[in-house]
Order: structure tokens, then C-alpha cells, then sequence
């Protein structure tokens, strides 16, 4: 493994960060390795004064693929399935607006 590949995965997943809670370096690690251009795009990490759109969206399947929920792309879905995951069939819980009629 490369220094900057090394490098990128550490900013990115940081070093006693919970953004990542349960997952590990070593699970981020091996999807890494088995992906040349996910290798690309995380050793390009901290070099680029900004990060393309395209660049964003690697990493933000790659946070997804991570919390095995593939084939999801976005890091906001997936957060959203979890939470509506752990309070499925509690009662309290706000309606949203297709439950509820505002008018």
C-alpha cells in the first residue's frame, strides 16, 4: 500500500473518529484493496485543492458499501433507512407528509 493511499484512508476515516462506529480500519482496508479505482481516488485525497463531484460520489457509495448496503449511492438514504429501521412500528414517532394529510 502506498503512503498517499495510506494517508487518504486515515483522513478520511480518521484516527478515534465514531463517524464510522463498528466498522473498523481493517473492513475500509480490504474493500480498498480489491478496488484499484477506489485506490485512486482515495490516494488523490488531501493532494487536490477541490474534490469533483465524481470524486465525492466514489466515496460516498464507498461510506455505503461500507455499512453493507449496497447497492444504495447515498450516504443521506442510507441514514434515513436505519433510523425508520429502528423505530419501525413505535408509536410517537411524528408522521411524515405521506402519512399524515396537512391540508
Amino acid at each position: 500500500m502506498s503512503k498517499r493511499l495510506r494517508d487518504g484512508l486515515q483522513a478520511f476515516t480518521g484516527c478515534d473518529s465514531t463517524c464510522f462506529v463498528g466498522k473498523g480500519k481493517l473492513k475500509a482496508l480490504k474493500m480498498l484493496q480489491g478496488d484499484q479505482h477506489l485506490q485512486d481516488t482515495f490516494s488523490m485525497f488531501g493532494t487536490l485543492e477541490t474534490i469533483s463531484g465524481q470524486d465525492i460520489q466514489v466515496k460516498e457509495t464507498f461510506v455505503c458499501q461500507l455499512y453493507g448496503k449496497y447497492p444504495h449511492t447515498r450516504v443521506d438514504k442510507v441514514r434515513y433507512d436505519k433510523v425508520r429501521q429502528c423505530f419501525k412500528g413505535k408509536k410517537g414517532i411524528l408522521p411524515n407528509s405521506e402519512e399524515y394529510d396537512l391540508s
